[in-house]
């Protein structure tokens, strides 16, 4: 009997491919190769899921341009046209080749369908879906932050635009070209209009207040405003919270503040609201910086309170600054005397007995001394005299006198007598000339500027020693009828 053939194996089940050409197209759609995986073709998925990454990591991180969202947006029409074209759906008509199985290819688009082409098609549906649903709500999000920018840039509002832009992240340049790109020179202006804002708060700030910080930052507000009318609100924002930060703890460092605002302020715009802070703080703090200052600073003090009846004479507090004007003046009136008083003093004490003190070459006024009617005389030099005056006539303190007396060295005076003398021959007695100056204590002023010679008796019956010269002998009565006109005119 002829042996029966073996039965061969069963040939091992292929492996199941979609050549359905909508769900390869739908699988590709969402850009992870799933189209080619469904045709058994790895190597490919893998190349152009490679390439789909880099092109997105480059969109997304530097080329934020159109012609390369094209790029990317042809890239994915691609993919999506050639996995319909590798499942056949194009051409209409074109034949495929049979399975690895030797079965039938699939029938085209126009024939009857698998019943797992609807599997299939879900399957792709499903990796396609959750990609492009991605992709809107990227997209409706990209939107929402250009919105938010666009409020934030109407409103002025650098929060707003600042909170929108940092939402950006790089899935939402994934899917739209520089997203809240418009919001970027706004932050930009943003950062600029802080930095002058501070240096309008430091400018204020006692202890670092400056001029020169407050008019650089007005400056650079004044041309932030002038880029863009977007800008004007955050500006002008600033501005305001400059105006509403004062007045500052320090009324000395507020009044150097408003003055400039008064007189220097480069950001006309704002000039009108500048006047108004002025006159609204300006007498108030000119007050309370003369009553800081008046302690350590009396000339300051005064200046300030001047400034104030000066200024705003019909203000409620000139009243207030007058009298402490008054108060001021007195005391530094009251002080003056008494320097004038010690600096008179002081030049009157002789340097030593018997000499002329300072005053008698540097005469200086004295403004309280008594005016008027007889008075007393401080009279220097000349001892031999001034002990020969009556008391009345004299003193030591410069309150009781009404003039100063400065006499110098006895000197020759007219010829009296002449006598002889054995031993000796002729003598002649002369009068003894002293040459005084006489001032005005009050204003110290020089009255006389003479010589007084004092009369006596000659030709005593004896004489001391030798010469030819000799002076009288005057008595007190002499001395006194001397200075007389000169004490008591």
């Amino acid at each position: 009997m002829p042996q029966a053939k073996p039965t061969p194996a069963p040939a091992p089940a292929p492996v199941e491919r979609s050549h359905d050409p909508v769900a390869v197209a739908l699988a590709n759609a969402a850009l992870l190769g799933g189209g080619y995986l469904m045709l058994g073709r790895r190597n490919l998925a893998v190349v152009t899921t490679l390439v789909t990454a880099e092109l997105v990591i480059i969109f997304a991180s530097s080329a934020q341009v159109l012609w390369f969202a094209f790029v990317l947006l042809g890239w994915w029409l691609a993919l999506v046209a050639h996995g319909w074209y590798l499942a056949g759906g194009w051409p209409r008509g074109r034949r495929r080749e049979a399975g690895p199985d030797g079965s039938e290819p699939e029938p085209g688009p126009g024939g009857p369908r698998p019943r797992r082409s609807w599997r299939l098609r879900s399957v792709a549906l499903g990796a396609a879906l959750p990609v492009l649903l991605t992709a809107v709500l990227l997209r409706l999000d990209v939107e929402r932050i250009d919105n938010a920018v666009a409020e934030g840039r109407q409103a002025s509002d650098c929060g707003r635009v600042e909170a929108a832009v940092d939402r950006v992240s790089p899935a939402h340049r994934m899917v739209a070209i520089s997203p809240g790109s418009d919001g970027e020179d706004m932050i930009t202006a943003c950062a600029a209009v802080r930095l002058s804002s501070a240096k309008l708060t430091t400018g204020r700030t006692p202890g670092s207040s400056s001029v020169e910080m407050l008019e650089a930052g007005f400056e650079e507000l004044v041309g932030i405003r002038a880029q863009s009318p977007d800008y004007q609100g955050m500006v002008q924002t600033a501005v305001d919270r400059f105006f509403d930060g004062l007045p500052t703890r320090d009324p000395c460092v507020t009044v150097r503040v408003l003055d400039w605002l008064a007189t220097a302020l480069p950001d006309r715009q704002s000039a009108g609201r500048a006047a108004e802070v002025v006159r609204r703080l300006a007498p108030a703090a000119l007050l309370e910086c003369g009553d800081d200052e008046v302690a350590q600073d009396r000339a300051g003090a005064r200046t300030a309170y001047q400034t104030l009846v000066d200024r705003y004479p019909n203000h409620e507090l000139a009243g207030q600054a007058r009298e402490k004007v008054a108060q001021i003046d007195k005391a530094i009136a009251l002080e003056n005397l008494q320097r004038n008083l010690d600096q008179v003093r002081a030049s009157l004490v002789p340097r030593s007995s018997g000499s002329l003190p300072a005053y008698c070459s540097s005469p200086a006024p004295y403004l309280t001394a008594r005016t008027g009617g007889p008075g007393r005389a401080m009279i220097f030099g000349a001892s031999d005299y001034i002990d020969k005056l009556p008391g009345e006539w004299r003193t030591t303190d410069v309150n009781d006198a009404t003039r100063v007396i400065c006499a110098g060295d006895t000197e020759y005076g007219a010829a009296v007598q002449t006598c002889p003398y054995e031993n000796v021959g002729n003598v002649t007695f002369h009068r003894e000339a002293v040459p005084v100056r006489v001032y005005d204590l009050r204003t110290g002023q020089l009255i006389s500027d003479t010589r007084v010679e004092i009369s006596g008796s000659s030709c005593p019956y004896f004489i001391y020693g030798y010469g030819t010269k000799k002076f009288v002998t005057p008595s007190d009565g002499d001395v006194q009828a001397a200075f007389r006109p000169l004490i008591s005119p």
